[in-house]
């Protein structure tokens, strides 16, 4: 019969992984710590926002409803700093970093792809600090609409991510269009879970993968658990090389 987890030592992770005082969702939990769903509901805690309590944080509160012009000023600055109007994964990936952009499901509920670039033209016409952002509406709008009536009738989204995940004492190099699963996968294969360190977005994530397998070729280890060419023994410098890179 399996010994149950220490609920102290549930506690104390918790604490220990928040990140800017506020504590994990329990799947990215579970990715750095290994400790599963079934080691703590029902039998510790039947919420996780209980064992988020207990262990000294406040209960999260829902979000009021985003303000249009908010949202609208939200995009305007993410199509500046990408210099196109973004597409929903590129929405997506900024929503991961940056909590207070909207929820690409919030943006999709309100307008579909062509009603969305006008209502950024109108934002933009009449917001005077936004005009370079018109301009860039204006001249990628055609191409924009084009990309994203491409993706949407694929049925395999076209943006993936290169991860480095550290996890068995090493790193793990590999790409996935689903990376907190991925994650969540390797933690479940390690006795003392893993973490992802960085993700880089990209069209091309198997040719980017190949890339960082390329550049640290001489750091690949092998042996037990690491017989799939993926995992490397990176110093402090080579994991900042990395996570100097979002898009690629």
């Amino acid at each position: 019969m399996k010994a149950q987890m220490d609920k102290q030592h549930i506690l104390d992770e918790i604490r220990r992984t928040a990140i800017d005082g506020k504590p994990l969702g329990r799947l990215r939990f579970f990715a750095q710590t290994g400790i599963k769903e079934s080691d703590w509901s029902g039998i510790h805690w039947t919420k996780w926002s209980d064992a988020q309590v207990e262990a000294g944080f406040s209960a999260l509160s829902l979000k009021p409803a985003y303000d249009e012009q908010y949202i609208l000023g939200c995009i305007s600055e993410l199509t500046r700093k990408l210099g196109k109007v973004p597409t929903t994964p590129e929405m997506k990936l900024e929503r991961r970093t940056n909590q207070l952009f909207p929820n690409d499901r919030v943006i999709g509920r309100r307008w579909g792809r062509a009603e969305l670039i006008e209502k950024l033209r109108g934002f933009c016409a009449a917001h005077s600090e936004y005009q370079d952002v018109g301009a860039i509406v204006a001249s990628k709008s055609t191409e924009a609409a084009s990309t994203e009536a491409s993706e949407e009738s694929s049925p395999v989204p076209q943006t993936g991510y290169v991860y480095v995940i550290r996890a068995q004492g090493a790193y793990k190099i590999g790409c996935t269009r689903a990376p907190y699963r991925r994650a969540a996968e390797i933690a479940n294969q390690s006795a003392n879970g893993a973490e992802l360190i960085h993700l880089i977005s990209t069209d091309d994530p198997e040719g980017i993968e190949k890339y960082w397998h390329t550049r640290f070729s001489m750091k690949r280890l092998s042996g037990i658990n690491k017989q799939s060419g993926e995992w490397f023994d990176l110093s402090r410098e080579e994991i900042s090389a990395f996570k100097r890179r979002k898009f690629m």
